[in-house]
């Protein structure tokens, strides 16, 4: 019996053993990688919802893999999208990848400007493993949005998951066989579509949208997003836009140089309590410093220019303080090294970096008293350095005709003589002699501007404010050295009637000409929904040429607990 038992036993272990040593010899099915893709952000004034929906049924069926990638069903992602309210970017799409277990994530945005189409998406490792694998194109219309969205697909497939996906080979012509080739037919080229279904889209061949030419306008831009003026002429063309990320806060300036002194180009950007200095890496605005925080009050502008002629750009930042925002305490920062510091204030005037043609980078001033009872009743100076002090020199423009956060100065009329060109108070550009005799006035109004000062009350109970005017700019866009003037407008929802409120939709970019008589348009941008708070022509990716680069509010946030969104835009200016 004994011995039987043993038997037993060994034939158990023999089998046993002989299947451990079977599955040890069959190669483990890993599980498929989850992936999660959101639906784009759209940024167009256009409900481009079908578009959305269809990037996000291309993006599915091209990524998923049988039995090596899953993708997530879209019902999931939404519901998991939708608990991670208040958070964007790739901390949105972490956050949802967590709650779904996803291996990765895949979101992005679409811009629309005019003609002009950006895509900006990322393929993000939820465990951080793998860097992010970006993706960034630009279009001329919206016929190449979905070959673009193609190739990011194809992109992933390869890089990520080391999945070959084969090219769509070219149709070859078809001739019956025993017949002569006949001579070649051009075919009408397919139409676009814009509610075709992305994979209709993709196999039709569409490239870009037809674009037949304005008539009476001859003038081709320096770039397309822009809208040429009438009777102008020249032959440029270029790309389109850049555009950041959306900012959760306020940006009220903003300005371009070279900061730190170290031969590259930053942005500095002044937010509504924090100055902050960027600059471009890979195509994204990254943040390399910050100073001038406040607790209360507004930062209203900000300026750059190496005016005490150390070598080291200073960053000028007018604001707005006080318990009632009814006292200017401006300031001056400067890189010592290590933290940009402040060298100069807080003092009571306004301050503007203007760079002339002929006499190269100057600082005007503007003081303001706390018992004024207008923003424009200071005189406008040069400002001269004086050891570690600022001081006014010379009189520009006499008192009483203009605030300086909407002046500028340079040889605008083009006779040799630098002037000052600003807004009046209801926002018509004026030029005005070296006498201070005003010798120009606009017929149409732009700028437009929220930030406003407190002024002492005139009525028991009434707010009485004063809005700053908008930024003014002398440049010279076309470098043959005659300066024009750069200049935003903006529709505005009370038609500038109510004298304190303002509630502004859509805005531009224009470029005003001198023509020896008056100011006339040269080109200016295609709307576009939002503010413009502020603007610069200059270098700002330290590409060797100059962009048009604007600051744009996009939500306010004047409503209590929510939070104001700007972002940076850039418009390529091939014409120098």
């Amino acid at each position: 019996m004994k011995k039987q038992s043993h038997i037993i036993n060994r034939i158990i272990f023999l089998m046993v053993s002989t299947l451990l040593l079977l599955l040890a010899t069959v190669p483990a099915t890993a599980a498929p990688a989850r992936v999660a893709v959101l639906p784009f952000d759209i940024n167009a004034e256009k409900d481009l919802t079908f578009l959305q929906e269809g990037i996000l049924d291309m993006l599915g069926s091209r990524l998923a893999w049988q039995d090596k990638v899953e993708v997530i069903n879209e019902h999931e992602t939404k519901s998991a999208l939708a608990s991670v309210e208040g958070f964007e970017g790739e901390s949105r799409a972490l956050l949802v990848g967590g709650k779904l277990q996803a291996d990765y994530v895949l979101f992005g945005s679409l811009t629309v400007f005019g003609e002009s189409v950006s895509i900006d998406a990322r393929m993000v490792d939820v465990s951080g493993q793998q860097e992010p694998l970006p993706f960034f194109a630009q279009t001329r219309g919206m016929g190449e949005v979905i070959p673009q969205i193609n190739q990011f697909a194809t992109n992933i497939n390869e890089t990520v998951f080391g999945r070959a996906v084969a090219r769509r080979p070219a149709a070859a012509p078809q001739m019956q066989s025993g017949t002569a080739p006949a001579a070649r037919v051009q075919s009408a080229p397919p139409v676009y579509d814009p509610r075709m279904h992305p994979e209709k889209l993709l196999q039709s061949g569409i490239q870009a949208e037809n674009q037949a030419p304005v008539a009476g306008q001859p003038y081709q831009t320096p770039n397309p997003a822009f809208i040429a003026a009438a009777g102008a002429t020249n032959t440029t063309n270029g790309p389109t836009l850049w555009r950041s990320r959306n900012i959760k806060s306020l940006i009220t300036g903003i300005d371009v140089g070279d900061v730190d002194n170290d031969g590259l180009q930053e942005i500095v950007i002044a937010r509504d309590k924090i100055v902050t200095i960027h600059r471009i890496v890979n195509g994204r605005l990254l943040k390399i410093g910050e100073a001038g925080k406040i607790r209360i009050g507004t930062h209203i502008g900000v300026d750059v220019g190496d005016v005490n002629g150390n070598g080291t750009p200073e960053i000028y930042v007018s604001s707005v303080g006080g318990p009632k925002n009814d006292m200017i305490e401006s300031f001056v920062l400067e890189y010592d090294g290590n933290a940009y510091t402040i060298i100069y204030g807080p003092d009571n005037w306004y301050y503007r970096v203007t760079k002339t043609n002929d006499r190269g980078t100057l600082l005007l001033g503007q003081r303001q008293k706390t018992a004024d009872e207008s923003i424009i009743k200071g005189a406008i100076h040069e400002m001269q350095w004086e050891g570690s002090r600022l001081s006014a020199g010379p009189q520009l423009l006499k008192g009483g005709q203009a605030n300086l956060m909407g002046a500028t100065y340079d040889d605008i009329t083009h006779t040799g003589q630098s002037l000052i060109a600003a807004y009046s108070d209801w926002d018509r550009v004026r030029i005005y002699s070296g006498a201070s005799q005003m010798i120009y006035e606009d017929t149409d109004r732009t700028g437009g501007n929220l930030l406003s000062f407190n002024l002492r009350k005139t009525e028991p109970g009434v707010e009485n404010k004063q809005f700053f005017p908008l930024r003014i700019r002398a440049t010279d866009m076309d470098r043959d050295g005659k300066p024009e003037v750069l200049v935003a407008s903006h529709d505005e929802l009370a038609k500038n009637m109510l004298k304190n409120f303002r509630v502004f939709k859509r805005g531009r970019i224009e470029l005003l000409s001198w023509d020896g008589i008056r100011l006339v348009p040269k080109w200016k941008t295609q709307d576009f929904d939002g503010r413009v708070s502020d603007f610069v022509a200059a270098d700002y990716d330290n590409d060797g040429q100059d962009e048009l680069l604007a600051a744009i509010v996009t939500k306010e946030g004047r409503i209590a607990f929510t939070d104001s969104i700007s972002k940076v835009i850039a418009f390529e200016l091939d014409g120098q």
